[in-house]
């Protein structure tokens, strides 16, 4: 891999938006952009975008726009896009095979090459899903304050673009949210904040109880941009719909959590004061951030949420740990077992037929991944998603994993969004 800095991108001041127009003169290849610890790339090819991320939770976002493509291309369930992190995110060295030439310097690129090669997703819809991840990243980079920008110029092959996009253009559609953005602070501030249900008496008098009800059950730790994947709306839309409820003080904001409180937010964007063809946005954005602003309609959203409870087996021989995540998932929305001997969870499993179990990998007598290969061995519980959950990231054999028949991986000691997250990418 060539290497070279380029004398237009040495670290000076400058605006986002200078450097995003730099790009235009960028011979093909990828720009790195170090700011405040987040290193964003700019893939360049023949003048155009052809695929943009930062470092900040790569593969959420992936998965996040995966499933919202999920209503469009059914192939991508939770079981695709759970091996899909068990293969690609963090990859052990058994996985050395799916890094080819540069994409190492972002391997969620190298899960899509995979998802399309693998016939999974249509080379049409991974154009959409390339645009919509660099809109997000440009969202989010614009809104970095005049600084000091270190840039890096990397040579580069990518094996495949699906999508190349006029940086003049995605910057006229992009400015364009990040007003609407501005104009819902400073309330909202951030596309990262989470919203919470805090008075059901107050909501209520803007839509049904019902509604109200499930609103709560909803609002549990997600932000904007995973409430947009949970519900198949755009987070825009989702935000300007809440509004009404967060200003009279029906539901409270909580600041981002990590890692993405990292992020700049949208609010102290200063709005600029010339905006060009910003009446040349595309329809679809239009019609996605538009219609339907008023609280009737995310109530019509929120209604027609399944009001399931999910049964949840945890097995781990710490008590304490058991408690915790009893605790992180209450008793609304979940039915909660609780096991601690490994040698008498097979036959609670088995009765219970749980929608997801938890599954400590560190137990005396059976530990993780054999009980994890016994219950895939039973015809009535091999479709059960199983979330591995580890004390130690690296103790994970990723590849024995996959082999005994886990979906997915927790990481202790996790926060209760991770744990509710870890059921919405499974089960809602």
């Amino acid at each position: 891999m060539i290497c070279a800095d380029m004398d237009m991108l040495k670290a000076q001041t400058q605006s986002a938006r200078d450097i995003l127009q730099s790009l235009e003169s960028s011979q093909d290849g990828c720009i790195y952009v170090l700011r405040d610890r987040i290193r964003w790339s700019f893939y360049i090819k023949a003048v155009k975008l052809v695929y943009a991320s930062h470092s900040l939770e790569s593969f959420e976002r992936l998965e996040r726009h995966l499933r919202a493509l999920s209503r469009e291309v059914p192939a991508l369930d939770d079981k695709l896009r759970s091996q899909l992190r068990l293969m690609f995110d963090d990859p052990t060295p058994d996985n050395a095979k799916y890094k080819v030439t540069s994409e190492i310097l972002c391997i969620e690129y190298i899960a899509i090459l995979w998802l399309v090669n693998e016939k999974y997703l249509p080379i049409p819809m991974a154009s959409k899903l390339v645009a919509r991840i660099i809109q997000e990243v440009i969202e989010s980079f614009l809104c970095l304050p005049n600084g000091l920008f270190n840039s890096k110029y990397y040579e580069h092959l990518l094996q495949d673009n699906y999508c190349g996009l006029s940086i003049n253009r995605i910057l006229e559609v992009v400015e364009q949210r990040l007003q609407a953005w501005y104009n819902l602070g400073p309330t909202i501030s951030s596309p990262y904040q989470c919203p919470y249900l805090v008075s059901q008496t107050t909501a209520a008098k803007r839509m049904s109880l019902e509604t109200v009800q499930r609103l709560g059950r909803i609002l549990r730790g997600f932000n904007f941009f995973q409430l947009g994947a949970l519900l198949g709306k755009d987070p825009l839309a989702i935000a300007k719909q809440l509004s009404p409820l967060i200003n009279d003080g029906s539901i409270l904001l909580r600041d981002p959590l990590s890692p993405f409180d990292m992020l700049p937010r949208t609010y102290y964007l200063e709005p600029e004061e010339e905006r060009e063809n910003l009446e040349k946005l595309s329809e679809t954005f239009t019609d996605e951030t538009n219609a339907g602003d008023d609280i009737s309609s995310i109530s019509q959203v929120f209604a027609s949420q399944s009001t399931k409870t999910w049964k949840i087996v945890c097995i781990d021989d710490s008590e304490s740990m058991l408690s915790i995540i009893s605790s992180y998932l209450g008793s609304e929305d979940f039915n909660v077992t609780l096991i601690q001997d490994s040698m008498k969870a097979l036959m609670k499993i088995t009765s219970i037929r749980p929608d997801l179990i938890l599954l400590d990998i560190g137990m005396p007598n059976v530990d993780g991944y054999q009980l994890c290969s016994l219950i895939r061995k039973s015809s009535s519980l091999k479709d059960i998603p199983i979330v591995m959950v580890t004390g130690n990231r690296g103790l994970i054999d990723r590849a024995r994993a996959r082999i005994a028949g886990a979906t997915d991986y927790l990481t202790k000691p996790f926060m209760q969004a991770d744990l509710l997250k870890m059921m919405m990418r499974h089960l809602m």
